[in-house]
């Protein structure tokens, strides 16, 4: 199996579990806790349809060489393959939507749930939340990045 359809179905799981978590098991328990976990699946998600995207274009010398982190990537895939393959610009805010999101949750002093958000606050005290609504949008932005690896590994093919 190359490495690109390996990449895809590792981002296909990461998808699966992130949308079973939402709709599933977050209306059983109902802890806005659950939403940093979901968050971090639909980041997982979206890191290996970049990676599957990218790794194809490269083993057809589409992209250059990259690092093996998040940054390198997104920004390979953002500056070379975006253009080439049209892809919409809201789904590269929502990529960097997550990932600050998740890094504000790594280095957040402070988190408690209000109703069914969770909010976070950094050392300055400034406050994000994660809600459902934006969770549900962010796993939207993740199967459009999964359906347009999809495409792009599959018309090439």
């Amino acid at each position: 199996m190359e490495k690109y359809q390996d990449a895809l179905e590792k981002a296909r799981f990461q998808y699966d579990a992130a949308f079973h978590l939402l709709n599933v098991t977050y209306p059983l328990i109902k802890d806005p806790k659950l939403l940093v976990g979901i968050l971090s699946n639909i980041s997982i998600s979206m890191e290996n349809a970049l990676d599957a995207i990218l790794s194809y274009e490269r083993q057809l010398r589409l992209v250059p060489h990259y690092s093996d982190n998040f940054q390198s990537k997104f920004n390979v895939f953002r500056y070379k393959s975006m253009r080439r393959n049209k892809i919409e610009p809201e789904l590269i805010q929502s990529i960097e939507m997550v990932q600050s999101l998740l890094s504000l949750h790594r280095r957040s002093l402070i988190e408690f749930r209000r109703e069914d958000r969770l909010i976070l606050c950094d050392r300055e005290f400034t406050t994000n939340q994660v809600t459902i609504p934006d969770i549900r949008s962010y796993l939207d932005a993740s199967k459009s990045l999964l359906e347009t690896a999809t495409k792009i590994i599959n018309r090439k093919e």
